[in-house]
């Protein structure tokens, strides 16, 4: 049994160092973190598959429901970022409380994702070239989608959890020691989304100005 089950009912929070707890979440959680990228990734290439195909999403998107699907941000800068964050934190969020849905929503945030990134992702670099898209996705890239796959993974997780709690197979689906250190796991996953944002905001934008003025 992993190192976190064996906190669960043995350990009080007091005793229980910040970096030690965050280490044993992340080892409760990875796997479901890696389950999380792997659909991410299939969603990848269906999106990159469908634009090969003639499929542009954002346009289909667009027409039905009538609005952009990314709308410009008056003032840019901070006000971006904030924007960013906001709408990251709801896909965050949504990750985590999936795991109500028996998993479901939170797989499909992770597949419909990777399948907006793959299809845009193809469109653009047949557009503009594959240098514009890594420039313009990975800086913030880099924060933003470890922050979704945790919070995924959390939420795989507790579903895991609470089916072993169905089952007999554990007393209960929460304990202190469980819920502290997810919180801590919880919290690094938002911190990630915050510098996520900044980045998309801040550096990006300039990246993208100085390296294809043009």
């Amino acid at each position: 049994m992993e190192s976190g089950s064996q906190r669960d009912g043995t350990r009080p929070t007091g005793g229980y160092p910040p970096g030690e707890a965050l280490a044993d979440a992340w080892n409760e959680h990875r796997r479901y973190v890696g389950f999380a990228a792997g659909l991410f990734a299939i969603g990848i290439v269906v999106g990159v598959l469908l634009m090969l195909a003639g499929y542009n999403l954002l346009e289909i998107i667009q027409e039905m429901v009538g609005e952009p699907l990314f709308p410009d941000v008056d003032g840019g800068g901070i006000d971006l970022a904030r924007f960013l964050l906001v709408n990251n934190s709801r896909a965050f969020l949504l990750s985590i409380v999936g795991a109500l849905s028996l998993g479901l929503l939170t797989a499909w945030a992770m597949l419909f994702n990777g399948i907006i990134v793959g299809n845009v992702g193809a469109y653009v670099t047949s557009d503009v070239g594959l240098g514009y898209i890594l420039v313009g996705l990975l800086p913030h890239g880099i924060f933003e989608l470890p922050a979704l796959f945790i919070a995924a993974g959390i939420g795989f997780r507790l579903l895991y959890r609470i089916g072993q709690r169905v089952r007999g197979t554990r007393d209960a689906i929460f304990s202190k020691p469980y819920l502290y250190r997810t919180g801590l796991l919880v919290l690094a996953g938002w911190l990630l989304l915050v510098v996520a944002a900044l980045v998309e905001a801040f550096v990006t934008p300039a990246l993208l100005e100085t390296l294809f003025a043009e």
